[in-house]
């Protein structure tokens, strides 16, 4: 229920914005927690706001540091109905498109390269938020926005791989690719992640000590079903040294729950003289949860 202080609304006078402000949002998200912690994952908040028509009305950018002031924003609305949606932490790895159709699942964020055919290493860590309003015409409005992830975590490790040029492959350049194929890479303002499917090249990076390769990176939200398909490429000789359907994995380590908020899909690939395992952490084995933040 909308939260709505019984104030009379004084004039709106160009020396006092606040006046003008009638509407007051905070914003909020729980994860799979039951209390916020919207601080912990959301740094950053692109907003707009959209009339009965669905028409939009108003963006606004929300900084990490106005978010860290004040977990929310004032808005200037005459009164009516309005649809209110915010995508969290949209930065150099996202772009939001067709914000003029009056259709929500026409209008979608993506990683730029998306659809200009560049490489794609992963996207951000995002969020979408969405509440429906009506802004009276003689009182204050207060409520709150809350937000629902739109992305999955992805850790890809290998361990074992033997190269014989490892030894002139530098520290932290790599000498394995990884191709994350059949990805759905944007989702609409329904918090639905499709388009047409595509590949991503998160980057892989030898870690000094124990010549592991490591990568670490988002993808849009997907089904346990999903066709998602990791391939795992020799990049001297380009030849395909292992695959692994996401499906597959998730069949055989059902503690990974890809329908929860926060979700990490922690992948460990291990060339041994028997053959190629593929497991998860220990941690999660054990149940032990680590804070991986964003």
């Amino acid at each position: 229920m909308p939260l709505v202080s019984f104030v009379l609304l004084t004039s709106c006078i160009s020396e006092n914005m606040d006046d003008c402000e009638r509407c007051k949002l905070t914003f909020s998200y729980l994860g799979d927690v039951d209390y916020d912690i919207f601080p912990q994952h959301i740094t950053y908040v692109s907003l707009y706001v959209f009339d009965a028509n669905n028409r939009v009305v108003q963006t606004k950018r929300i900084e990490q540091n106005e978010l860290k002031a004040y977990q929310g924003t004032k808005l200037n609305l005459e009164p009516g109905a309005y649809r209110i949606i915010g995508v969290g932490n949209t930065y150099d790895k996202t772009v939001v498109d067709n914000v003029s159709s009056t259709d929500y699942s026409k209008i979608i964020f993506h990683h730029p390269n998306a659809e200009r055919g560049g490489v794609v290493e992963g996207n951000d860590s995002l969020y979408l938020g969405a509440k429906d309003i009506v802004i009276p015409s003689d009182y204050w409005y207060e409520d709150d926005v809350p937000f629902r992830s739109s992305h999955l975590k992805v850790s890809y490790t290998v361990k074992g791989y033997v190269n014989p040029e490892a030894k002139s492959t530098r520290v932290g350049e790599g000498y394995l690719e990884l191709r994350v194929k059949n990805l759905l890479p944007q989702t609409d303002f329904n918090n639905r992640a499709h388009g047409e499917k595509m590949t991503y090249d998160p980057v892989l990076t030898i870690q000094p000590g124990n010549g592991d390769h490591t990568g670490y990176f988002n993808i849009m939200r997907h089904a346990k079903d999903s066709d998602v398909e990791f391939e795992l490429v020799d990049k001297a000789s380009q030849q395909v040294v292992h695959t692994l359907a996401l499906k597959d994995f998730l069949e055989k380590f059902p503690q990974i729950d890809v329908t929860k908020q926060e979700v990490l899909i922690p992948i460990i690939v291990e060339f041994k003289n028997i053959g190629v395992t593929v497991t998860i952490p220990e941690w999660m084995i054990h149940d032990v949860t680590p804070d991986y933040g964003n």
